[in-house]
């Protein structure tokens, strides 16, 4: 059997048809045949096929009762099954297959559309999985972070600074997780930190947006803000650690990562109670990628209808997003960045952020400088579409 190759076995009692859909498969597949369904089970003690399609009309056991005892062997009762049937036969097992819930193809074949219905099963197996491992490692994630909430429960009797301290540290390392899981070991999380606290203070200095941030702890807000990304945990590893562009497609997924942004800091506040730093955490990793236009996601929000928590990462994000560098292209220098920042003013930023960015460039000049980075799998494709 190839390693490329999946492979296809074919249980029909009628030899001629078996050989013919084996010689229609055989050019894209490995194959291995089966006359019976206890033939079929002797040959899963040493192969495990991706696909299992089998003839309804077969003597002893029938095809229904080889899916049924299929699933009801362990090590293969998850893999997929189509049901072979004659033509003339469907009126007759229509009823059988609806209730049994499973694909079938008809005899005589017909090359392309055989190929077609395997095609398909393999696809939406392959999909199957991939949503299964997904839940198991959004399992996995829910129960390290609960682990991680019961062993520090004793510390939090301890005295408000040490609690703080303790907090402040869950959440680095939780963002710097995210970070190593996109690939990304350029210090993103740190410089866009770094570029939120500049800009609240500067806010503060000028008397600016007080009427928001009046209420507002800033180093807790700046703390919140590392787990603007903390979505990406959901996003598979094909998607993060793509050397390359994304397709339409793969951009539609990696946008997901809003939405489960909101999800994860949910499933933290179950476990405690709603707080200041997951409520400015929430709106960090819901709201980051809105734009001042509209144009943005998820929700195409406008102006000031975006959260000042969003307008203000959107600004340190992208700034940090053009000056990396990544496998196909180089870092902007800071000059060009903060150039490109400037022309996004009212079109993809709030045009008095943008101001307050203008009058502190050089502090985030910096931090790029302080905090050096690699490759990072930033989002230089919705920094640049505006």
């Amino acid at each position: 059997m190839s390693d490329s190759r999946s492979l296809i076995m074919l249980v029909d009692d009628n030899i001629a048809s078996l050989m013919d859909a084996r010689n229609i498969l055989t050019n894209r597949y490995d194959v291995c045949t089966a006359s019976s369904a206890a033939g079929m089970l002797e040959i899963l003690k040493t192969q495990h096929p991706h696909l299992i399609l089998i003839d309804v009309n077969m003597p002893v056991i029938d095809g229904f009762g080889a899916a049924d005892m299929l699933s009801k062997e362990p090590g293969v009762a998850r893999i997929p099954v189509l049901f072979i049937v004659d033509n003339y036969d469907l009126a007759k097992y229509h009823a059988k297959l609806n209730s049994a819930a499973i694909g079938y193809v008809c005899k005589p074949f017909f090359g392309p559309v055989l190929i077609k219905r395997v095609e398909t099963q393999l696809f939406v197996s392959a999909q199957q999985q991939a949503i299964e491992q997904q839940q198991q490692a959004f399992h996995n994630f829910n129960a390290n972070l609960q682990k991680m909430v019961k062993d520090m429960s004793v510390l939090i009797e301890a005295e408000s600074q040490r609690v703080w301290e303790l907090q402040a540290a869950i959440i680095s390392v939780m963002a710097e997780m995210v970070e190593c899981r996109d690939d990304v070991t350029g210090g993103h999380i740190e410089r866009t930190r770094s570029g939120i606290g500049i800009l609240l203070h500067k806010l503060q200095e000028k008397d600016i947006y007080t009427d928001q941030t009046l209420d507002w702890n800033i180093e807790m807000v700046v703390q919140a803000s590392q787990l603007h990304d903390v979505g990406k945990i959901y996003i598979s590893d094909a998607i993060l650690q793509k050397p390359g562009k994304l397709t339409d497609e793969e951009f539609n997924a990696m946008k997901r990562h809003t939405d489960y942004g909101n999800t994860i800091i949910d499933r933290i506040e179950a476990y405690t109670r709603p707080n200041e730093l997951t409520r400015h955490a929430k709106i960090f990793a819901g709201f980051h990628h809105e734009k001042w236009n509209g144009s943005g996601y998820p929700l195409g929000l406008v102006g000031q209808d975006i959260p000042l928590q969003g307008r203000l990462m959107a600004i340190a994000d992208v700034y940090d997003a053009l000056i990396s560098a990544r496998p196909y292209k180089k870092g902007f220098p800071h000059e060009k960045a903060v150039s490109i920042i400037k022309e996004g003013k009212g079109a993809h930023f709030d045009p008095v952020l943008v101001d307050v960015f203008m009058s502190v460039a050089e502090e985030f000049k910096s931090i790029c400088e302080t905090v050096q980075g690699g490759n990072l799998r930033g989002d230089i494709s919705w920094a640049m579409d505006s």
